[in-house]
């Protein structure tokens, strides 16, 4: 069973049944979806579903964020099998046709990456600031807040402690620069936009588009090789996100680019100062 689906809510539920069915059908249709996964990952393939999420504009009021990416995701890797390319951004308001959807495809075939990039969209939802404590000499710590969206302090840190965090750290700034990549490929390029102005936080990532990349690459490597990543089996997923971060990222730029790219300072609002 896809691991997402033990996110879906019961509002979930009622919102496909809801959608789908009428009134004297629901109870079983719940009854089936509930507790069927090759029932519920056919019954979420229904154009109804992503016509209705698309539409409304209280698309949360409605459903879960978990379900909301899911069907997103499930429309950009039909969108991807109809075309032989993707559209890769060169600047921001420049993008070229690439040839890769066949490789994009294989990656997404990994039933637990789709799952991390669901996942991985819902954390963003919310920025979390929390409290480590820090060696500094024998005996000596220091207290630190930090954001769990500062890419470079997470690094840096990473370099400081020891295990758990050193994993939770590199694995979350891997995040950030594959969320970023994917989800706002258009800042990354070029001059600063009039949007900079408005959002201090991307101004760090400005023009550093290819430099992005190779630093996702390199965290989600590092972190793939911590004996943590192992205990969770994680250590596969982050080595083969890092072999093929270009490709992962690109559903997540098909995604912003055709469904997102009205909504997504609606949705990220933390990330919207």
């Amino acid at each position: 069973m896809r691991r997402i689906f033990s996110k879906f809510t019961p509002s979930d539920f009622r919102f496909l049944a809801d959608v789908l069915c009428r009134g004297e059908e629901k109870g079983a249709f719940l009854s089936l979806v509930e507790n069927d996964p090759e029932v519920l990952n056919q019954v979420l393939e229904n154009d109804t579903l992503f016509a209705r999420i698309a539409q409304d504009e209280r698309f949360f009021v409605q459903v879960s964020p978990y379900l909301y990416f899911e069907l997103l995701l499930r429309r950009v890797i039909r969108d991807i099998e109809r075309e032989s390319y993707t559209l890769e951004r060169i600047g921001y308001r420049t993008v070229v046709p690439v040839f890769d959807g066949k490789k994009v495809l294989e990656v997404l075939a990994r039933e637990t990456l789709r799952d991390y990039l669901v996942e991985l969209l819902v954390s963003f939802i919310r920025i979390n600031n929390f409290t480590v404590y820090i060696r500094r000499g024998q005996g000596v710590y220091f207290k630190k807040t930090l954001s769990d969206f500062d890419l470079e302090l997470l690094v840096e840190l990473s370099e400081r402690v020891e295990e758990p965090y050193r994993f939770i750290f590199l694995k979350r700034a891997g995040d950030i620069a594959l969320f970023v990549s994917g989800i706002f490929p258009e800042q990354l390029f070029g001059g600063l936009h009039a949007s900079f102005a408005k959002r201090t936080w991307l101004r760090h990532f400005r023009g550093r588009g290819e430099e992005l990349e190779e630093k996702g690459v390199e965290l989600y490597r590092r972190a793939s090789e911590s004996a943590v990543a192992r205990e969770y089996q994680l250590d596969d997923l982050l080595l083969y996100i890092a072999d093929n971060f270009r490709f992962t990222k690109k559903p997540l730029n098909v995604m912003t680019d055709r469904y997102l790219s009205f909504r997504k300072y609606d949705i990220f609002q933390a990330l919207s100062n």
